[in-house]
């Protein structure tokens, strides 16, 4: 039962800090609470009970790749409105 919660703790610190650096990188000024952090953290701890431990590493990364893309997207649309 403590690694459920290890990797929904884990899962759910990593992935709010990868939604605050992809919105650092867009360049949001303003942004709402992230909740969907806490369902990937729930997966991932399901994940991790019954699959295994490595589907929490595979999932943060698949979260930070989307994120990152988004916030790429996001920037260069900013810099296209700006000219």
């Amino acid at each position: 039962m403590h690694v459920v919660f290890l990797h929904f703790i884990a899962a759910t610190i990593a992935c709010l800090l990868v939604f605050v650096a992809g919105n650092r990188i867009a360049g949001t000024q303003q942004f709402s609470a992230p909740f969907g952090v806490v369902f990937i953290g729930v997966a991932c701890a399901a994940l991790a009970h019954f699959l295994s431990p490595w589907a929490t590493p595979a999932i943060v990364l698949l979260y930070a790749l989307s994120v990152l893309g988004e916030a790429i997207r996001d920037r260069r649309d900013l810099r296209g409105r700006e000219r």
